[in-house]
């Protein structure tokens, strides 16, 4: 639990896992389910879990669902992502594939409905907010957007990154839009409709790989990401947002500056978080 008034996060629970958890994701409609991606020392598998009550005594994981990595044909798992537009519907990127599940209430088994090849080396991947069925993933330097509902390729931009492209995340406010991370250490924003050149690009934060990043999920000027390096970055990107540059949440517009033109801050890194345990 975050408290305000220090900043601190304070643990309120720990719930043992029979296995090593790889990736863990939250249901974003309902807090109290999430899914686990265990793998190491014991068979890979995907795993639906209803968590328990805050404050039980012995708190456990109640399983609702699972598949193993045998069953599904899974290679190493890159992303597991909730399907809003689709109720029971899970999206799992393995390092080569996208695979479709149905967790429908009452089947102990997900059930796999589709797989889509997307590449030798699927790094991540996005559902799309905006649009049922589209999916955004990065393999090796290239970006790529599926139509599941088809299996087939709806956008693609090859040499995204230099090196290697390492995530993807769509902007919660702006439809088409999305953020990459590489192995150059920037971030790029995009157009899928026009993907001829970058929207915006941003460095100088990361001193090695960025692996991870993230759009704030109330102000899309915000991105939150982490590296190789193990620094967290936040960045600024109005630019590129869904409000229009010096105007803020609600309509507002910000002092202005000097002249008389409304001020604008700039894009770029905010700020760099070294300070935590690797």
């Amino acid at each position: 639990e975050f408290t305000e008034d220090t900043s601190e996060v304070v643990c309120k629970q720990v719930i043992p896992h029979q296995e090593e958890v790889w990736l863990l994701s939250v249901s974003p409609t309902d807090g109290g389910q999430i899914i686990t991606y265990s793998a190491g020392k014991t068979p890979p598998a995907i795993n639906l879990f209803r968590l328990p009550e805050l404050g039980a005594d012995e708190p456990a994981l109640a399983p609702l669902g699972s598949i193993s990595g045998s069953e599904a044909q899974l290679a190493a798992v890159k992303s597991t992502l909730w399907d809003t537009h689709k109720p029971g519907g899970l999206v799992v990127a393995d390092s080569e594939a996208l695979h479709t599940f149905d967790y429908s209430a009452g089947n102990q088994k997900l059930k796999e409905l589709s797989t889509v090849q997307v590449g030798q080396r699927c790094s991540g991947a996005c559902l799309d907010p905006h649009h049922a069925g589209q999916v955004s993933t990065v393999d090796d330097t290239h970006l790529k957007t599926w139509d599941l509902r088809s299996s087939k390729l709806a956008f693609r931009k090859d040499g995204a990154h230099l090196f290697g492209a390492r995530d993807v995340d769509y902007n919660p406010n702006v439809p088409y839009q999305v953020l990459t991370t590489g192995e150059d250490a920037a971030l790029r924003f995009w157009d899928l409709r026009k993907l001829d050149k970058c929207l915006r690009a941003l460095s100088g934060g990361h001193h090695h790989w960025i692996v991870r990043a993230r759009y704030n999920g109330h102000h899309d000027q915000l991105i939150l990401s982490c590296g190789t390096d193990s620094a967290v970055c936040l960045w600024r990107a109005a630019s590129v947002a869904s409000a229009p540059l010096g105007e803020q949440a609600g309509g507002g517009v910000l002092a202005a500056a000097p002249g008389g033109a409304p001020a604008r801050p700039p894009d770029g890194l905010i700020k760099r978080y070294e300070e935590h345990e690797d």
